[in-house]
C-alpha cells in the first residue's frame, strides 16, 4: 500500500496513542519510561513528528510491543477504515487547502478518538459505495461548495477579464468575434486551432473539444458559433491566468485532480466574464427585473445581443445576481433529455440554497417531471422543432414538503451536436423579501404555479399527472412515523 510521509506519521501516532491507552499509561508515565519529553510524545501522537529508529525502539519497549508492530502499516480492525481513507484517491485529491484546511487538521479531528473516527469513516465509505460515489463526485462537490462559499462570484476573475478588455482596448459594450480570438491564440500563444466532427472516433462525437497537447485545441465542428467562441475564450483564459494543469476534454471524460476541475472553472469563468462583461449585463438586467410581467422574449433578446448560448447566459446571471442585486438564494441546473430512451438526467447544477438539493437523489430515483425545465423538455419532445430552437418560460415552483417557493426561469433548446438530445436549463430564485424587492414580476399572474418535489419516490402528492414511479420512500417514512407515534401512545398508556 502506497502511503505518503504525512499519512505515515499519522498512522504511527494513532498506534502509539492506542497502545499507550491500552496499557493504561499517561503521557507523563510514557515519558518517564522512554526519557522522551511529554511535548515530543504529544507531537508524535498527533502525527506531527516521526521519531528516529532508536526512539521507536524505546517506545516499543515501553509499550511492550515489537518494533514491527509500531512501524507496520497494518491497523487494528477498528482503525482499518482510516488506513483505507488515507490511501484513497478521495483524500489525496480532495482540495482541503481551498477551504483553509490542512491534512494535519483532519488528523487532529480523529486523533482524540480513533476507534470512533474509524467507525465514522467506515460509514462514509459505505455511503459512497451505496450511492456509487467516486473521486469525481467528491471533487465536483467540493467545487460546488467552494462556489457556494463565495456566492458564485469571484472578483479577481472579473477583474482579470476586465483588465484584458482594457489592455486590448475593447469597450465593454463591444462584442468579441470568433475570428479575433482565433487570431490572438494563434499569433500570441502559438496555439493550433482545428475543427473536427470526431466522426473517426464515434464515441467522442458528443465532446465539445479535445486538447491533445498544450498548444493544440480541437473543437467540435458541429457546435454553434457561440459555443465555439466560448471554448476559444476559455482557452484564452487558461493562458491569461497561467493555468497549467487541465483536463484533456470538454465535456469531462476523466477527472484526475481537483486542479483540473478548479482550473477549468476559473478559465470558464474568465470566458463568461470576457464575453458578457459584468457591468454591462448588470445594467441590462436592472430594467428587465423591474417589469411587472415576466418577459421571456426580452430575456432571449439579451442572449442574442451578447451572442451567447442559453446555458452561458443563465449561468452568467447566477454570477451577477448575487453580487449586483443581492439575490443570493438561487439554483442553476442543466438537464439533458435523451429522446431515444426518454430519460432525463442532470448534467450540471449549482445550489446556493439549503432547500433544493438535486444531488441528494438516490440511485434509481425518478426526478420530478414537474420541474420547470423538465416540463418544458417533455413539451419540446412532443413537438417538431429546428435544431437549436430555443424556448423561454417561467414557473413558480413550490416544494410541497418544505413550503418554499422558487421563481424558475426555464430555457430549453432542441437537438444539439446532431444528437437525439434536448437540453434544458433552469435558473431559480427563492421567493423571499430580497427577490420580491428586485423582481417586479415575482407574482405575475400569468406565470403558472406548480407543486413539485425532488423525486416521485419521495413525493406525497396523490394526484400528480406526471408521476412515473410510486412514492415508495415517502410511504416508508410515513409508516415509520406512524410506528413511532403508536409507540409514544403505548408508552403513555402503560407508564403506570
Amino acid at each position: 500500500m502506497e502511503i505518503n510521509s504525512e499519512s505515515l506519521r499519522f498512522i504511527l501516532g494513532i498506534k502509539i496513542k492506542q497502545f499507550r491507552q491500552n496499557a493504561g499509561l499517561s503521557l507523563k508515565q510514557l515519558s518517564e519510561r522512554t526519557q522522551l519529553s511529554v511535548s515530543y510524545l504529544s507531537e508524535i501522537e498527533k502525527g506531527k513528528k516521526y521519531p528516529k529508529p532508536e526512539k521507536i525502539v524505546l517506545l516499543a519497549h515501553a509499550l511492550n510491543r515489537t518494533f514491527d508492530e509500531l512501524v507496520s502499516l497494518q491497523l487494528d480492525d477498528d482503525l482499518n477504515p482510516l488506513s483505507a481513507l488515507l490511501n484513497s484517491p478521495v483524500l489525496k485529491d480532495f482540495p482541503l487547502q481551498q477551504f483553509g484546511i490542512g491534512l494535519s487538521d483532519v488528523f487532529d479531528l480523529v486523533n482524540d478518538s480513533p476507534s470512533k473516527a474509524g467507525a465514522f469513516v467506515r460509514t462514509l465509505l459505505e455511503i459512497s459505495r451505496g450511492y456509487d460515489m467516486n473521486v469525481e463526485h467528491f471533487l465536483l462537490a467540493s467545487l460546488r461548495s467552494y462556489q457556494k462559499m463565495h456566492h458564485n462570484y469571484f472578483e479577481e476573475l472579473e477583474a482579470a477579464a476586465n483588465d484584458f478588455r482594457v489592455q486590448n482596448r475593447i469597450p465593454p459594450s463591444s462584442g468579441i468575434s470568433q475570428s479575433w480570438l482565433e487570431a490572438l491564440l494563434r499569433d500570441e500563444f502559438q496555439c493550433r486551432i482545428l475543427y473536427d466532427d470526431f466522426n473517426d472516433y464515434p464515441e467522442l462525437t458528443p465532446l465539445r473539444s479535445i486538447s491533445p497537447s498544450p498548444k493544440k485545441i480541437m473543437i467540435n465542428s458541429r457546435l454553434q458559433p457561440q459555443q465555439k467562441k466560448f471554448i476559444l475564450a476559455r482557452e484564452l483564459g487558461y493562458r491569461i491566468l497561467k493555468l497549467k494543469e487541465r483536463a484533456q476534454t470538454s465535456s469531462w471524460v476523466k477527472v484526475e485532480t481537483f486542479d483540473q476541475i478548479f482550473n477549468n472553472f476559473k478559465a470558464s469563468y474568465f470566458a463568461g466574464a470576457l464575453l458578457i462583461p459584468e457591468q454591462e449585463i448588470a445594467k441590462e438586467l436592472g430594467p428587465w427585473l423591474q417589469n411587472h410581467k415576466f418577459d421571456g422574449e426580452a430575456l432571449y433578446a439579451l442572449m442574442v445581443k451578447y451572442d451567447s448560448t442559453p446555458e452561458m447566459f443563465l449561468y452568467r446571471m447566477s454570477q451577477v445576481m448575487p453580487s449586483h442585486f443581492g439575490v443570493h438564494k438561487l439554483h442553476y441546473m442543466r438537464l439533458n433529455h435523451d429522446l431515444t430512451r426518454d430519460s432525463i438526467h442532470i448534467t450540471k447544477e449549482l445550489n446556493l440554497t439549503n432547500v433544493f438539493i438535486p444531488r441528494s437523489i438516490g440511485p434509481g430515483e425518478h426526478q420530478c417531471r414537474r420541474w420547470a425545465a423538465t416540463a418544458s423538455l417533455k413539451q419540446l419532445a412532443s413537438e417538431t422543432h429546428e435544431m437549436n430552437d430555443v424556448q423561454v418560460s417561467a414557473q413558480r415552483s413550490t416544494f410541497v414538503e418544505r413550503g418554499k417557493t422558487f421563481f424558475n426561469i426555464a430555457v430549453v433548446r432542441s437537438k444539439s451536436l446532431g444528437q437525439q438530445t434536448n437540453t434544458g436549463m433552469t435558473l431559480g430564485f427563492l421567493i423571499d423579501d430580497t427577490f420580491k424587492g428586485q423582481a417586479g414580476f415575482w407574482n405575475d399572474a400569468d406565470v403558472p404555479d406548480s407543486n413539485v418535489n425532488e423525486t416521485c419516490e419521495r413525493c406525497p402528492l396523490s394526484d400528480c399527472e406526471s408521476r412515473v414511479a410510486e412514492p415508495t420512500l415517502f410511504n416508508t417514512l410515513q409508516q415509520q412515523k406512524a410506528r413511532e407515534d403508536a409507540l409514544d401512545a403505548f408508552m403513555t398508556d402503560h407508564q403506570a
